[in-house]
């Protein structure tokens, strides 16, 4: 038997379905975590199935493919990996187009799935030569999945019918976007006619045309499956593998501090043991801030400053934190750690999640947010949704410090987050937009503070103004 030595990923369609982020970002290149997912898809033929070559298929924002590809590329010299361009005329067509690069059989796998812990390696142990194909199929419990893919009618192993996005599916055979071809597909791909629905040939027709004339087998897979056909896919995909190894990931809180003695205290008392790690950012204080964080179990860090705000301070705490997930709270005791289980929670499904102090309810009698200042956060929030409306952003905050997000994802921006002010905060929003990643906001409790706060009168909310909307115009029309 003629052994499995190459991997196709088809990595060229639009994703119309997930627009509008395909409109920028192809879906191949949908990140989870630190990897794409052509990385992810890669990883899984050359590890599970030991294939030394594997040919991506790229068409839809190509330069962004390549350019992914060279890094993987890089990452992993000892697979052979060649690029073809799609055919616009369908999967199964831009599959046929490498004929003449195919030798023997070779694997298949859609690169806008994601898989989890599968077995895919059972792909190589169930394939046999009298094969013309074989393909991957899952026990699915959500009939609405099945609806979204194909269905599979079997007898035993052996594929009798495939069902395209069947509206009462005959069984819980949910069919996956892996497959094993015989180089016989060529053939079947010439003799199969075009769909009447898409007019273009299509993959599952020339798979139900070989099993109705040969044999073509099912395997099981098992472990965790991910269809990212739309957004909300892909939403859905990025919370479920988080949820799953979320509790591996590290915290570290950081504290900006200036003249904090008074609530400081009360602040850490709050959090502690809440994370892996605590940082006070002492910001020039010139009141016992330090002594008081150091009387503690955490990490007290020294900058010179004149503000509340200092954009180099903060990026040099964000880098020396060793969480994987970074909060940013006030040292004044405005905020609490009641919320923080809400932030972590929302954080599985985004790289950032901010506070907002809008909902009355949640503002305690006293706090220092008057509402000049509360509705101006919102005007701003406003104007940064209108100047990036296609990235579909829902603010009505802009400038609460009380935030959570991944330190990977800070890290992909940080070279093009530059505000050295309060502007900072608008401006690390604008970069997860700029960035293509998601943020939620949350509505979070506001509390009474004491000691030192940050002015807020009638010339500081003009400054405020004009020196966030400064920076909005700037970002937007500028760099």
């Amino acid at each position: 038997m003629v052994p499995i030595q190459t991997g196709v990923i088809a990595a060229a369609g639009k994703g119309t379905r997930a627009y509008p982020r395909t409109s920028f970002i192809p879906k191949p290149l949908f990140r989870f975590g630190t990897e794409t997912l052509l990385e992810r898809n890669l990883v899984l033929l050359t590890r599970k199935l030991q294939l030394k070559r594997v040919i991506i298929l790229i068409g839809h924002l190509k330069e962004q493919v390549s350019e992914e590809i060279e890094n993987l590329r890089r990452k992993y010299p000892r697979v052979k990996i060649e690029t073809a361009d799609w055919t616009q005329r369908g999967l199964a067509a831009d599959v046929a187009s490498l004929r003449n690069r195919l030798r023997g059989p070779f694997v298949l796998i859609l690169g806008d799935e994601c898989y989890l812990d599968t077995n895919h390696e059972i792909l190589k142990k169930s394939w046999e030569k009298d094969q013309l194909a074989l393909i991957a199929i899952m026990q699915s419990r959500l009939i609405s999945s099945i609806r979204k893919n194909y269905s599979v009618k079997l007898r035993g192993n052996r594929v009798t019918e495939l069902i395209e996005k069947p509206r009462n599916p005959p069984n819980r055979n949910l069919g996956l976007g892996t497959y094993v071809f015989d180089e016989r597909y060529f053939d079947y791909f010439d003799r199969t006619a075009k769909s009447a629905r898409s007019g273009v040939v299509e993959l599952t027709d020339v798979i139900d045309h070989m099993a109705r004339s040969g044999r073509v087998d099912a395997v099981q897979l098992k472990g965790e499956y991910f269809n990212i056909n739309s957004l909300a896919d892909y939403y859905a995909a990025t919370y479920a593998l988080r949820s799953i190894q979320f509790d591996k990931h590290k915290i570290s809180i950081i504290i900006p501090a200036r003249n904090n003695a008074e609530t400081l205290p009360d602040v850490l008392e709050d959090f502690r043991g809440r994370s892996q790690e605590i940082i006070v950012l002492d910001l020039g204080s010139t009141d016992d801030t330090a002594a008081v964080a150091r009387r503690f179990p955490v990490k007290v860090v020294s900058f010179p400053s004149r503000s509340l705000f200092n954009g180099e301070a903060l990026h040099g705490a964000f880098k020396e934190a060793r969480g994987d997930i970074l909060v940013m709270v006030s040292a004044d005791g405005s905020f609490r750690a009641l919320d923080l289980s809400r932030f972590l929670e929302y954080l599985k499904d985004c790289d950032m999640v901010i506070g907002t102090r809008t909902t009355r309810q949640l503002i305690e009698q006293g706090a220092n947010l008057p509402p000049f200042y509360r509705w101006l956060n919102v005007f701003l929030g406003k104007v940064v949704e209108l100047l990036w409306w296609s990235q579909e952003p829902r603010y009505t905050d802009i400038g609460c410090v009380y935030r959570a997000f991944w330190k990977e994802s800070y890290l992909r921006l940080q070279e093009d987050l530059s505000a050295q002010d309060k502007t900072f905060l608008t401006d690390m929003m604008i970069q997860i937009m700029r960035y293509h990643m998601r943020c939620i906001e949350i509505p979070v409790s506001y509390y009474q503070t004491y000691g030192e706060t940050e002015s807020i009168g009638f010339l500081d909310n003009v400054r405020y103004l004009f020196s966030v909307l400064g920076l909005i115009f700037r970002r937007r029309f500028h760099s």
